[in-house]
């Protein structure tokens, strides 16, 4: 009992190993073009290898350079999606625009404490101009091979922390101006507009003496902030009109571009929100910052929907795998399909891929023209007095016919495999004779077949009693009939045929 719970144990484990090994076989898929190369092995030490894929093999398709600015994509008649369906990132940023109050009394009023925030900004800025020279020398070091290596890593992380330091020396201004404010008569309050206004219009505003003139700093404020919006909105419309051009995209530049643009972005709307707290300590700049919200709110929108389609972009994208296990199937073909969405009734450009299936036993029926070694014999006579001589016809040493073949032979997507074959013929004597033998096949869909084995059947011969090397002579009466009789006999043939099955395909 013990040895067969032993013998069933590892039989189990045995089976679970080979299980376990079965991985799924993943084909890159390149929608940049459709062509014939444009589909290769993922894992890199089978690129050599044909478009092959064992019976036991799950398939997978994993789609790269595909541009859903520019194109629909339909894989077998299926249209595909590019874009996740999250929740949109940016909505949270735009809603704080919804909860804009009028600047609190902060205790950088007093003059230490300013001070003491203005030193804590400068040291952050000291920190973040260090890891910026570090990046930088790195990719220097790195040289012509590596800077591209450096792109594709860090440039994302250089111009987030240039982002970073644009608004540390933003947040600087907006420290020494309350320095200024808490050491002043008057303490004026439009400090962020004054910073703000300075940045992007590379001007110096006064220092207020009183509300009027923060006021003015605060309308200046306003109107530059509206003119951001709308230069940020032509820039991101003239990208998307350039990657809409483009066969297809390059993923780390447009997801550098998508970081981009969302951090303008949020910048633009953290403006707002500091803007409008200090439109909002006067009455006449409140009216203003809510008429000028009416005229940015749209433009907001629009900007967030472009920036959440540009960071919704799904770049690595798979087919679910596809089991064909068990299936009697020849071949998994892929149809890709890309619409232009710019035409009216666009015409797709179409290819279609094929993936061949190895491993499990194929039967195919093929039918053609066979030579074989059985055949009947024939005999003459010559007098010799009352008695004859009896010899053998010289009619060569092959016949031929007609038959077919059942080839049963591996799955293996080559062009010339090995066969085991059994069939059988007519010959031009309408005699019936049984083949087997061993044949290889040729091409993939339109195959050819050549065959050569073992060929039995019955034939007509002289009766054993009888010899025709002209020895001697024999009485074969008045009629002088030849004694023949039937014999079941073994000989060889060769064959070539063509299979008229259709390649079985599964999308």
């Amino acid at each position: 009992m013990k040895t067969k719970l032993l013998f069933l144990t590892v039989i189990f484990a045995f089976a679970f190993e080979v299980n376990a090994q079965i991985n799924t076989k993943v084909f890159i898929l390149d929608l940049g073009i459709p062509n014939e190369k444009a589909i290769k092995i993922s894992n890199e030490n089978d690129r050599k290898t044909k478009l092959v894929a064992f019976n036991n093999q799950p398939i997978s398709f994993q789609l790269i350079n595909g541009n859903p600015y520019k194109y629909r994509y339909s894989i077998n008649h299926n249209l595909l999606t590019f874009f996740n369906s999250d929740e949109n990132p940016l909505e949270s940023v735009k809603s704080t625009l919804e909860k804009i109050e009028p600047k609190t009394q902060s205790d950088t009023t007093n003059p230490s404490i300013a001070e003491n925030n203005l030193n804590s900004l400068l040291g952050r800025q000291a920190k973040i101009d260090v890891q910026i020279k570090d990046l930088k020398s790195s990719d220097n070091a790195m040289g012509a091979e590596g800077s591209s290596k450096f792109n594709l890593e860090s440039k994302s992380m250089l111009n987030f922390l240039n982002f970073k330091s644009e608004e540390l020396e933003k947040a600087i201004k907006v420290a020494e101006l309350e320095l200024d404010a808490a050491k002043s008569e008057y303490p004026f309050k439009s400090q962020y507009s004054i910073a703000f206004v300075n940045q992007k219009q590379q001007v110096v505003l006064k220092t207020p003496i009183n509300e009027k003139e923060d006021e003015e700093n605060i309308k200046k404020a306003i109107n530059v902030l509206s003119k951001e919006f709308k230069n940020l909105k032509a820039k991101l419309d003239k990208y998307i009109l350039q990657i809409s051009a483009e066969d297809y995209l390059d993923k780390d530049k447009f997801k550098f571009e998508s970081e981009n643009y969302f951090l303008l972005y949020s910048q633009l709307i953290n403006d707002t929100k500091e803007i409008g707290s200090e439109a909002y300590l006067f009455d006449n700049t409140k009216k203003e910052f809510d008429e000028k919200i009416k005229e940015i709110d749209p433009l907001s929108t629009k900007i967030i929907e472009e920036i959440s389609k540009m960071m919704q972009v799904k770049f690595d994208n798979y087919i679910v795998p596809i089991d064909i296990n068990g299936k009697n199937i020849d071949v998994v073909e892929i149809t890709v399909q890309r619409f232009d969405k710019l035409s009216q009734n666009p015409k797709p450009d179409e290819y279609k891929y094929n993936i061949w299936i190895n491993g499990g036993l194929k039967i195919d029926v093929s039918a053609g023209l066979f030579i074989t070694s059985l055949l009947d014999k024939e005999y003459e006579t010559k007098n010799d007095g009352a008695n004859k001589f009896i010899y053998e016809k010289n009619n060569g040493n092959y016949d031929f016919g007609f038959g077919s073949m059942i080839n049963l032979s591996l799955r293996g997507g080559s062009w010339i495999r090995p066969a085991f074959n059994v069939g059988a013929l007519f010959t031009a004597n309408q005699k019936f004779q049984i083949l087997t033998g061993l044949g290889f096949i040729f091409g993939k869909e339109e195959r050819l077949v050549l065959h050569a084995g073992l060929s039995m059947g019955q034939i007509k011969t002289i009766n054993d009693n009888y010899k025709t090397d002209g020895s001697l002579s024999y009485d074969l009466g008045t009629e002088g009939t030849i004694p023949t009789t039937d014999k079941f006999s073994f000989g060889h043939f060769f064959g070539i045929t063509y299979n008229f099955g259709k390649i079985k395909k599964t999308e």
